[in-house]
């Protein structure tokens, strides 16, 4: 009998693992100020994020979030995920920068290349806060896994 129950809490506690990931949307995303900074790589001044300290809390952690696929290459290997189609781009006044996540794909999955411009996409993956790195957006999902294509 213990070896049943320990065998079925053991399992239990190895299928929670896989919920262990947080969903956020867009509008925490979005807990943002801004700040002028020095940045040595630019030779200037610039905008900086400040980021609220719940989600500095995320920062390397597993995350869920639903977005527009927009793809940034042919392979289907990188593409961003955006809060809105890519016809109200954060560029084309849609939004600030903090609505859009560059996506570092999972090695080995190739699920991306078939999914179609602004399908609303919901991924999972690890969090990383870009704070210095001018070659990156803000918001970079490392790992990132297809968990479904909603529309």
């Amino acid at each position: 009998m213990k070896k049943k129950l320990f065998i079925f809490l053991f399992g239990l506690l190895a299928a929670s693992a896989g919920w262990s990931q947080k969903a956020v949307d867009w509008q925490f995303l979005s807990k943002v100020r801004w700040h002028k900074g020095y940045v040595a790589s630019l030779n200037g001044y610039f905008d900086l994020p400040k980021f609220a300290p719940e989600i500095a809390n995320l920062n390397k952690k597993s995350i869920t979030i639903r977005g527009f696929y927009v793809p940034i290459d042919m392979d289907g290997t990188m593409f961003a995920l955006s809060a809105t189609p890519s016809n109200q781009c954060f560029f084309c006044d849609g939004g600030g920068i903090e609505t859009v996540m560059e996506i570092n794909i999972k090695k080995g999955n190739n699920q991306f290349k078939r999914i179609a411009v602004d399908k609303y996409i919901e991924l999972k993956g690890i969090l990383h806060i870009n704070t210095d790195d001018s070659e990156h957006l803000m918001y970079v999902l490392r790992e990132a896994e297809l968990v479904s294509i909603i529309k």
